[in-house]
């Protein structure tokens, strides 16, 4: 094989880390779906969820910053945990523009049984992987971005 047949190789499609994210990000998305169906939560919404209850009393400014969202896509998010029920929104005891986000009864009530699941979906969707596999997985997806978040 010649260097022209080897930048080919490295240049197919499937030899690229985004598609093989992308590939990998579909199926966990999908089955995240399947597994969180009944509890009607999608991976942002219980990213959401599992923040205010590790955080209670976080403000959406530091949600946002957490999740990387912009608090124009955060608003319409919250208001929907709120109306179903799973957030509350308390104003902040010293300055009254600023609410604090915590977990209604109901939403801290379940999210044990939340958790679960999601470690029932990531346990289907990383099968093939060992503990150590795991690991080495997690380490370096937060390489990627945890300078970016933090």
């Amino acid at each position: 094989m010649d260097e022209t047949d080897n930048d080919l190789a490295e240049d197919a499609l499937d030899a690229q880390i985004g598609y093989n994210l992308r590939r990998a990000s579909a199926l966990a998305l999908n089955d995240f779906a399947i597994e969180m169906a009944e509890a009607e939560l999608r991976p942002v919404t219980y990213a959401m969820l599992a923040l205010i209850d590790e955080r209670p009393g976080i403000r959406a400014a530091g949600l946002c910053r957490l999740l990387a969202m912009k608090s124009a896509n955060m608003a319409p998010l919250l208001a929907e945990l709120e109306e179903r029920g799973l957030i509350e929104r308390d104003d902040h005891a010293k300055d009254r523009r600023v609410q604090e986000l915590r977990l209604t009864e109901a939403a801290k009530a379940a999210m044990p049984a939340w958790r679960r699941q999601v470690r029932l979906h990531e346990d289907r969707f990383l099968h093939r992987l060992t503990s150590k596999e795991r690991a080495t997985l997690l380490r370096l997806l937060r390489l990627i971005w945890v300078d970016e978040a933090e």
